[in-house]
């Protein structure tokens, strides 16, 4: 049999191609059955055939909608694809359990648009990961289609499944192929494959295709969001015009001391695995175009994540000697993976606000004297001074005082002065396994504190008159710099 295919080549216009049925292969059930078709139409020819971005191009024979075309075989005119049958498509909506997916190649790419080349290349090593190829766009190809806003989405016409709109957007565009009323259908094979979900469904612009080193593939633009995607299965997705997914609004401001320098705003569909994976390589991204450059440096880094019910709220202080952007990103992949990953509780975050001031100067020391009292009583302030030796400053002495804890055990002591990031607290015995999120977290967060002092203070007593009395203590002390390093020394503390 001969068919017509619908699907947009350019623009937002919907048009024709010739297909012929190769073969039909039955299987156990209808949701394992498809159509084998080839493509005859000699524009897609010229375009080197089936191309990423054509998978949810209805396929009708007689006038009647047999499916979607959803799959190609990697042939050398990559004019051989898979239609799937439309009957399994409209079971979508009747929340069955998913089918075997077709071992054929999926016709779709998640597209990166706004990234510059060396967040772009870090996504891209995640393609495994998403099973999808990640190809990054920059923003200054394209420009928002503001006259194509209010399209009328209807069988054939280019959509795109978007997990973060704003000053970059990740995408990928495939082909509407049935609607009714606000409900439609798209696709034919699945995206991540995530079941039930909360997707953008954007109206897309069809910008050209390429016919790329492995496969053709069509790049398009996002234009609006027009609804949601709920169900993301085997035989396609499915969702809804005119409901909007949840989100998070994410917001990253890059400043120095005097200004700020810039600021990238985005909507983040409220997906654990998208927050994790994508959302690093854009902190990445927004630093590297706010200071122009990869250089050492320093920064005062605010987090903010927020939702109906977690809060958290935190300030770090990071320095790298090589490549500042790049380390802050990585500390903030570790931190929010460990948020959003914990093994407590799943965070309904709503915003997330990062502010990044840089310092251009590597605000580094190391430990060069410890001077302290000869004795102190109980219960009265232990003054100290440590001499250090600033990264390309020279020395700077700094002042310190702790308060002794009056039952501490009277007798000779250990006084030790370490760098934040210099190995971790000593403790008398393994701390236990965290109990809830909120003890959870702040562990994680102690990992990446490096800009301060601990001072601990360690009894040399055998034995203890009370088994009340304390023969250990500790006290961390902020610093406007990360210090390394550590001195030991000794008082006698009185009665």
């Amino acid at each position: 049999m001969e068919g017509v295919g619908k699907s947009v080549f350019y623009g937002t216009k919907i048009e024709n191609f010739n297909v012929e049925v190769v073969d039909v292969v039955i299987g156990k059930n209808i949701a394992q059955s498809y159509i084998v078709v080839k493509v005859t139409d000699e524009k897609l020819k010229k375009m080197g055939g089936i191309s990423a971005g054509m998978s949810g191009s209805p396929i009708f024979f007689d006038g009647k909608i047999a499916g979607a075309l959803a799959y190609s075989w990697e042939t050398k005119d990559n004019l051989i694809g898979v239609v799937t049958p439309i009957e399994t498509m409209l079971k979508l909506w009747e929340n069955l359990p998913d089918m075997p997916t077709m071992k054929a190649l999926p016709s779709s790419v998640i597209f990166t648009i706004g990234l510059g080349e060396r967040a772009g290349k870090k996504l891209q090593e995640k393609e495994n990961l998403f099973s999808r190829k990640i190809i990054s766009l920059p923003k200054i190809l394209f420009s928002q289609r503001q006259s194509d806003q209010g399209i009328e989405l209807q069988p054939g016409s280019a959509v795109g499944v978007q997990l973060i709109r704003g000053d970059v957007d990740v995408v990928s565009l495939g082909t509407l192929t049935w609607r009714e009323g606000n409900k439609i259908i798209a696709f034919g094979h699945p995206f991540l494959h995530q079941g039930k979900v909360n997707y953008f469904l954007s109206s897309m612009y069809v910008n050209f295709s390429l016919e790329g080193k492995d496969f053709p593939f069509k790049v398009g633009t996002p234009i609006e969001p027009v609804g949601i995607i709920d169900e993301d299965r085997s035989a396609g997705i499915a969702g809804r015009l005119g409901v909007m997914p949840e989100v998070i609004k994410a917001s990253i401001e890059i400043g120095n001391e005097k200004s700020s320098l810039a600021k990238y705003e985005f909507d983040i569909i409220r997906n654990e695995n998208v927050v994790v994976e994508f959302f690093p390589e854009i902190i990445l991204d927004s630093i590297d175009q706010a200071l122009d450059s990869q250089r050492p440096g320093s920064a005062r880094v605010f987090l903010v994540i927020d939702g109906s019910q977690f809060h958290f709220l935190n300030e770090f202080f990071w320095v790298s000697k090589n490549d500042i952007a790049s380390y802050i990103s990585n500390n903030l992949t570790k931190i929010l993976e460990d948020i959003f990953k914990n093994p407590f509780q799943p965070i309904d975050a709503e915003k997330i606000e990062i502010k990044v001031v840089y310092l251009p100067d590597v605000r580094e020391a190391t430990f060069k004297n410890l001077y302290l009292p000869v004795d102190v009583k109980r219960g009265s302030d232990l003054k100290g001074k440590i001499d250090l030796n600033l990264h390309r400053q020279g020395m700077k002495s700094l002042d310190f005082d702790i308060l002794i804890p009056k039952d501490f055990v009277p007798g000779e002591a250990d006084v030790i002065a370490r760098g934040l990031s210099w190995g971790a607290e000593s403790s008398q015995s393994p701390s236990p396994s965290p109990t809830d999120l909120d003890i959870y977290i702040d562990e994680k967060v102690k990992q990446l504190k490096s800009n301060g002092v601990v001072i601990e203070i360690r009894s040399k007593a055998e034995s203890f008159p009370s088994s009340t009395q304390k023969n250990y203590f500790s006290q961390a002390i902020s610093l406007p710099f990360v210090l390394e390093g550590s001195f030991t020394g000794s008082v006698v503390v009185l009665e």
